[in-house]
């Protein structure tokens, strides 16, 4: 070989020796078999790296870097994750507790979707621990308990103030029973003599109801038999009235039906309805006779003229 080649190919293993000297100081694997992705957390306490990546229980990677970007508040987070895996677009990496040590890992949720190249970005949430779930069920039950303390707290307010009011009666009332008992001892002769006279009294009245209803006993007895009296009377001049009038009336009635008198007459007989007719008929005639010949009746002259027949 000649020198110019030999030199050419130590030239070119020695810049492939500086360029994987160089990334292996970075700490970068040259020959890795992994693929690298990125997601990002508001906050990634006790996320270390070379903690594991999990799928389903598998792990399946590893955290190569956590580094934090100040400027956008967020930590961005490396992973390293095996080539056969398929990661998609639809992945989520749930940083999560690594079971009862206290530390931390990734579970990866993998969903159908078009698969992610190489150093892409993957969605990321926290998962929620054991006492972060105690506390949210628990959480509805502490509200009703902050509630109900807060109810029983206006209760008892309300009942300090009640108590408040009830010794302030109670004392009125003693106050009040004192002096009805003063009033009641001051005036104790004056009301026994009161009682006495009431009692007096009511026996007299007793007497005089008695001695009343023994004197208007008898004045009842005779007004509601003169009334009696009376009534009876009144009704049978009534009555006897009532048959006199219907009798006179049976009489005109009877009458009528035996053609008697003017009604009778109109009743039975119909020749003042046809003679009536007849008037009446020879009436119309004459109307009609003056309308048309009324210089046949009523005669006017200014000279006194007679017209030829």
């Amino acid at each position: 070989m000649k020198k110019e080649v030999k030199v050419g190919l130590l030239g070119i293993i020695a810049f492939a020796i500086f360029y994987l000297g160089f990334n292996f100081l970075k700490g970068l694997d040259v020959f890795r078999t992994e693929n690298e992705y990125y997601t990002f957390y508001q906050n990634a306490e006790g996320l270390q790296p070379s903690n594991p990546v999990m799928y389903n229980g598998v792990t399946i990677g590893r955290v190569v870097l956590v580094e934090p970007e100040q400027d956008k508040n967020r930590i961005r987070v490396m992973l390293a994750i095996k080539r056969q895996i398929k990661v998609s677009d639809k992945t989520i990496a749930v940083l999560a507790d690594n079971g009862l040590l206290g530390g931390k890992m990734i579970k990866l949720l993998i969903n159908a979707g078009k698969d992610l190249p190489d150093e892409a970005t993957l969605e990321s949430t926290v998962e929620k621990g054991m006492l972060g779930s105690v506390t949210d069920k628990l959480s509805p039950t502490l509200k009703n308990v902050d509630s109900l303390m807060v109810t029983t707290t206006a209760i008892i307010k309300q009942f300090d103030q009640t108590a408040v009011a009830l010794k302030a009666l109670m004392a009125s009332a003693t106050q009040t029973t004192a002096g009805v008992n003063g009033i009641v001892a001051a005036n104790s002769k004056n009301l026994a003599a009161i009682t006495g006279n009431a009692a007096v009294l009511t026996a007299n009245l007793n007497t005089l109801s008695n001695n009343l209803d023994a004197q208007l006993k008898p004045i009842l007895q005779k007004t509601s038999t003169f009334t009696d009296s009376l009534n009876a009377m009144r009704l049978g001049q009534t009555v006897s009235q009532l048959n006199s009038s219907i009798a006179g009336l049976q009489g005109v009635i009877k009458e009528i039906n035996q053609g008697k008198g003017t009604l009778g007459k109109l009743a039975k007989d119909d020749s003042l309805y046809v003679n009536l007719d007849r008037t009446a008929a020879n009436i119309a005639l004459l109307m009609a006779d003056m309308k048309a010949n009324p210089k046949r009746y009523v005669h006017f002259s200014l000279f006194g003229k007679k017209e030829k027949k």
